[in-house]
């Protein structure tokens, strides 16, 4: 194996890199990677594992040369660099991270030598010294930017000599398609025939390339017109607007301390937010001693004052995993691969019929089965006084509803108001026909899936006396539904703030507890499995794409990740500690930000700070549930990006949609309209583009976050033991690509 970069004579600016110019053999084949993060690496390590079986026993392997194109050290990337603040944690733990297969993975022959895998990030961890329960401990994103690196190293420095690896710290510009050979007006999609790719970086290096891999992740998006009027706004008033993005890349130093900061979005880039406003100011978070797992903020004085709203107006709860509660595997006893079989009338899942399950009607009355039976069970061996009468009732009546959904096999069966659109879609215009399938909609739409059924709620209530012990999913997903505010102040009647402070303490101390001390945790487990299915699902082929879109994407996806992607239980007890100690304040649910009516141009004189602030109070926040506004002079927009492709704001993919070489994958949905989705028009596995007029890019494939268009909740990295989806994606396209040579 032979490695060069530009920094060693290899890819200086404007030299143009061919397969001929790489080498003596006129024979070479280049592979392009854009975007060296933990995707491109990942193609990289498939590249070189199936090159090496190949080709190693040839008399002559061809020569094969991959270019890493990424301005960050490929491996960890911008998201996973590793000179960030240490303080910035994952959300996920040691042990759920790898970047090599192993025995599990579907491609992998059962005689294979495991030894030229290289090691997931546990064992990289205890190798490298680590004590720290891998189960239970959630890295410093630097570290696992340092696992990534090392495992490029490994891939760089067992490459065979027919290999060449090529770094270009450089952002790609355009890629473009060379003409073909063939006669003019012929064309053809042969891969034998169509021509390699030119691709253009900044720095002025050409690469021609026989493949091109788009594993490119989050992209910058074009602002929406709301958020560019913010950001106007704040530049000519004298306040700041900070948009979308990593919370690590962004302009904090501009913040100074006591402004008063309106945080838009309470996910993990907020919890990153604070974190580099706290620990990396000065800050420091001591254990209360009166409280068991809480803490006591003890400021620097280089601090914000952070106020925080959202949609929901709540953050993601916090995981249950801590070193006395690891994640563990949760066995599903109703949402399986045999009972979706069975309601496709389907022998199995394995054969080449695909079951084309609708979620709302089919596959989510077993997740709730499921569901019940997890909170139930939890909720008899740690509160058995909550029951009015045997708990084993309420496990026979979630058998009995499962036993009966399992006879409703049709999606027509179990979704009555299709017969009435179909006669709508034949001219029959009923008004009766017309309110069912109104209601319908309009129901499915507000998630009445998360509401108890009449006859369930019967039994529950009968059994369970109590609300505040039944289990209510509606709740878990909109807790601030319905409640109004008098006041935000601590200490106060009817506050906001402390209804917030009751919240978080409840989460953190379940969180503690960990599904098998908690009900409300239990459910932790069940959701986390039934994703997995349910993305093994999406990627077979076995749910409806509309229903893929409406319903799990259009609801269940942020029910989820309500539950299941939020923080560490850390960083809701550093938040609790940070409201306690004056330095947050919260806004409530469906908050609005508008101009301060108070605030007028800086040539008229500037408005009055607000408690110490320097800045001028240029913007009102208001919520409907809550009495009043709060007016702040800086606002951050800590929700994550769409990252739909046709909201593209950096050059290449940009560029590329715009000239139609990609472009956003369509939907058809139920009643004939058609919707453009957030990731590319792609071929299934190995995810082939296709352009604008249809045509697929035999050379050319994509990974990463725009697949979104054929998988659901694309994970950050593979997870161990698990025949990864992303390392089956990557060894798809790696055999796709050698399979041109």
């Amino acid at each position: 194996m032979t490695t060069s970069s530009p920094q060693s004579g290899a890819g200086s600016p404007s030299e143009v890199h061919s397969p001929a110019a790489d080498g003596p053999d006129a024979q070479a084949h280049s592979v392009a990677i854009i975007g060296a993060g933990p995707r491109g690496l990942s193609v990289l390590e498939r590249l070189v594992a199936l090159a090496a079986e190949r080709f190693s026993g040839a008399d002559t392997p061809p020569t094969v040369v991959i270019h890493l194109i990424d301005p960050y050290p490929p491996g960890a990337g911008i998201v996973w660099r590793t000179d960030q603040p240490e303080s910035l944690l994952m959300n996920t733990t040691i042990a759920e991270q790898t970047i090599f297969p192993d025995a599990s993975c579907s491609f992998v022959s059962p005689n294979g030598a495991s030894d030229r895998f290289g090691p997931n990030m546990a064992q990289w961890y205890r190798d490298e010294g680590g004590t720290d329960p891998v189960d239970a401990t959630f890295p410093s994103r630097t570290l696992y930017g340092r696992y990534l690196r090392d495992s490029y190293a490994r891939i760089r420095d067992t490459a065979p000599d027919f290999v060449t690896i090529v770094e270009h710290p450089t952002t790609v510009e355009s890629v473009i398609d060379l003409p073909p050979v063939e006669p003019l007006g012929h064309t053809s999609t042969d891969p034998e025939t169509v021509p390699p790719q030119l691709v253009r970086c900044e720095d002025g290096t050409a690469i021609i390339a026989s493949a091109v891999v788009l594993a490119v992740g989050h992209i910058p998006s074009a602002q929406t017109e709301e958020r560019a009027r913010l950001a106007a706004f704040a530049q000519r008033t004298g306040g700041l607007y900070i948009p979308q993005g990593l919370p690590a890349e962004a302009p904090l130093a501009e913040v100074a301390p006591g402004n008063r900061v309106i945080v838009r979005g309470m996910g993990l880039n907020y919890f990153d937010l604070q974190t580099l406003f706290t620990h990396e100011r000065g800050g420091r978070f001591d254990p209360d001693p009166d409280i068991a797992g809480e803490l006591r903020y003890v400021r620097s004085g280089e601090e914000p004052r952070l106020l925080l709203g959202s949609r929901r107006g709540v953050p993601y709860r916090s995981k249950p995993i801590c070193q006395a509660h690891p994640r563990s595997p949760w066995p599903l006893r109703y949402f399986t691969r045999e009972n979706i079989a069975l309601l496709a009338g389907l022998d199995d899942l394995d054969g080449d019929r695909k079951a084309g399950a609708r979620f709302n009607d089919q596959l989510w009355p077993l997740i709730l089965a499921d569901l019940r039976l997890a909170y139930y069970s939890t909720l008899s061996r740690i509160r058995p006084e909550a029951f009015a009468g045997d708990p084993g009732q309420l496990r026979e009546a979630i058998a009995e509803a499962v036993s009966r959904h399992l006879t409703r096999r049709t999606w027509q069966e179990t979704h009555p108001e299709a017969h009435e659109s179909t006669d709508l879609h034949a001219g029959n215009t009923d008004a009766a026909a017309k309110s069912r399938q109104h209601e319908a909609a309009e129901a499915a739409r507000q998630g009445r899936v998360t509401r108890e059924a009449f006859a369930w709620s019967e039994i529950e209530e009968s059994l369970v006396p109590d609300p505040a012990h039944r289990m209510s999913l509606h709740e878990l997903l909109n807790p601030l539904e319905g409640r109004e505010f008098d006041s935000r102040g601590p200490r106060e009647e009817n506050s906001l703030h402390e209804w917030m402070l009751d919240f978080l303490r409840a989460d953190l101390h379940d969180s503690l507890a960990g599904p098998e001390g908690s009900a409300e945790k239990s459910l932790f487990t069940v959701l986390w499995q039934s994703r997995l299915l349910l993305k093994e699902l999406i990627v077979a082929g076995h749910i409806d794409r509309v229903s893929i879109d409406m319903e799990i994407c259009g609801w269940f996806e942020s029910f989820v990740s309500g539950i299941c992607d939020g923080p560490p239980p850390q960083r809701i007890a550093e938040l609790l500690a940070l409201a306690e100690a004056g330095l947050v304040e919260f806004i409530g649910p469906d908050m609005r930000i508008e101009a301060n009516p108070d605030v007028s141009a800086p040539a008229h004189g500037r408005p009055a700070v607000t408690g110490g602030d320097p800045l001028p109070q240029i913007f009102t926040v208001t919520s409907a549930q809550v009495a009043g506004g709060i007016t702040g002079s800086v606002v951050i927009d800590a929700a994550s990006p769409t990252n739909a492709v046709s909201r593209a704001a950096d050059v290449l993919v940009h560029g590329m949609v715009e000239r139609g070489q990609l472009t956003p994958a369509r939907l058809t949905l139920d009643d004939g309209r058609e919707k453009f989705l957030n990731g590319l028009s792609l071929t299934p596995r190995p995810y082939r583009t296709i352009d604008v007029e249809g045509t697929v890019h035999p050379r050319r494939f994509a990974l990463s976050i725009q697949l979104s268009s054929v998988q659901w909740g694309l994970a950050i990295a593979a997870n161990p033991q698990t025949n990864a989806a992303t390392l089956n994606d990557s060894n798809a396209a790696a055999t796709a690509i050698l399979d041109l040579i």
